[in-house]
């Protein structure tokens, strides 16, 4: 089975897609994680191995800790699964854990959901704001193309976006309304947009791989 995906690189000042970025691969699942792994050594680049804190809300059995963040300088997972690794880690749900610690000291958060990641980024928008100057990483995977395709966004991206959540005409609307998202979640956290990426899964697929650099407003 074929896939075609491109990782596209933005910026606040330009919207361009970079011809090295497209990636070629035949297996699915294998496109998919050089996707995602390739989007976060680009955020961790950025931040700068040595100053990232990362927080991993979805750490599951570690891929990405072991492909990427284990170069950061620091990494705490967390999952609702106990995983015999040498990862420091919270054993929970992830929402619980991010409205209950101090967020303040990590810069960069990976919420690697299978489906919707909406409700931990409305939490991470409403208790992490960002300094002037200050950068941070954020890293989502969002599934939900096939719930907005029969005409219903997640609660919680449809608040972020400003919409209702069911309306008409919807189904071809996934990227716009991630748009308005994560444009709100900036804001929200009191930043601009100062790199994007994005990887899209294979035609007809709901799945996006973004990766965000915030940059605190003064």
């Amino acid at each position: 089975m074929t896939f075609q995906t491109s990782l596209m690189a933005h910026s606040a000042a330009q919207h361009r897609t970079d011809s090295n970025s497209r990636i070629a691969a035949r297996d699915h699942t294998a496109k998919a994680l050089s996707a995602k792994t390739l989007i976060r050594r680009n955020v961790l680049a950025a931040i700068g191995a040595d100053q990232a804190r990362v927080f991993d809300a979805f750490a599951g059995s570690g891929q990405m800790h072991a492909r990427v963040w284990s170069q950061a300088a620091h990494y705490i997972g967390c999952d609702l699964e106990f995983y015999r690794d040498e990862r420091p880690a919270f054993v929970a749900d992830n929402r619980r854990v991010m409205r209950a610690i101090d967020l303040a000291p990590f810069n960069v958060f990976d919420l690697d959901a299978y489906g919707s990641p909406w409700e931990q980024v409305t939490i991470l928008a409403a208790r992490r704001k960002l300094a002037p100057g200050e950068v941070c990483g954020l890293v989502l995977t969002e599934g939900s193309g096939l719930k907005i395709k029969f005409g219903t966004a997640p609660l919680a991206l449809a608040k972020l976006a400003g919409v209702q959540h069911h309306l008409p005409g919807m189904s071809s609307q996934q990227d716009m309304l991630i748009g308005r998202a994560i444009s709100r979640v900036a804001r929200l956290m009191g930043a601009s947009i100062a790199k994007r990426w994005e990887a899209h899964g294979k035609v007809g697929s709901s799945m996006r791989y973004i990766g965000l650099v915030l940059q605190g407003m003064n």
